[in-house]
């Protein structure tokens, strides 16, 4: 089949895989690296890994972190980063950088600290909603879903809507932990859902991830290994 059929189809679910409130104390960051295996439908399995880290340096002091996230296949390969810094509840994108490549034919992206002063990018779109979905007010089909305004890897503005639809206990090859999932979806593309279930205590650790469309699976994401100092991870695994 020409490249040109595949083409569409993997950038959509890798820019969904590599890429969402209340007034209640957020959780802190804590640094991890974690590996996953994606099955997509009609496709090799994939390996990702996510790393968030902190960092710093004299053109972003203070406290700044990186959400990192890299994913290959047999015939292709991606991989985005994104920086940004909090103060208290807030969380501000400071740089954006992405690349993409399909059987050797690929695109590079890029959003820097001015592009970004009004919507994040959406590896810290995918930080924040992790963040705030524990205590999100649009916990219940009884209230309309949130609302998260962010920009794709192009810059353009995107909208998803989301609901927070389960907070249980998660059971994974690395291991049980507590999760909250999250239902996501293109108010103009209703048939098309994608499911995040983070860790409820460690924000931008995503514990396992479903997209659906057209109510059938058409992929998922698991969570096989992760690494974390060894006092956090004493205290957040369930055992």
């Amino acid at each position: 089949m020409p490249t040109s059929v595949f083409k569409p189809r993997f950038t959509t679910l890798m820019l969904a895989v590599l890429f969402l409130w209340s007034g209640s104390v957020l959780a802190a960051p804590t640094p991890f690296t974690a590996h996953y295996q994606l099955d997509i439908n009609g496709w090799p399995d994939a390996t990702i890994t996510h790393q968030l880290s902190r960092v710093g340096n004299d053109s972003h002091p203070g406290d700044v972190w990186q959400s990192a996230m890299s994913a290959s296949l047999k015939v292709a390969s991606g991989e985005e980063r994104g920086r940004f810094q909090l103060d208290g509840d807030r969380v501000q994108a400071l740089d954006y950088t992405s690349a993409y490549s399909l059987v050797g034919i690929g695109d590079e992206y890029h959003l820097d600290r001015s592009q970004l002063q009004s919507l994040p990018d959406r590896q810290t779109a995918l930080f924040e909603l992790s963040q705030k979905a524990p205590a999100a007010r649009c916990a219940s089909p009884q209230v309309s879903p949130c609302e998260l305004d962010y920009q794709n890897h192009k810059g353009k503005t995107e909208t998803l809507y989301y609901r927070v639809i389960e907070q249980a206990d998660i059971k994974t090859p690395a291991g049980n932990f507590p999760g909250v999932t999250v239902d996501t979806w293109d108010p103009e593309k209703r048939d098309r859902h994608l499911y995040f279930t983070f860790h409820r205590e460690i924000p931008g650790l995503l514990l396992k991830m479903r997209y659906v469309r057209e109510d059938e699976e058409r992929s998922h994401l698991t969570l096989t290994d992760l690494t974390l100092s060894k006092s956090d991870r004493i205290k957040n695994e369930r055992p």
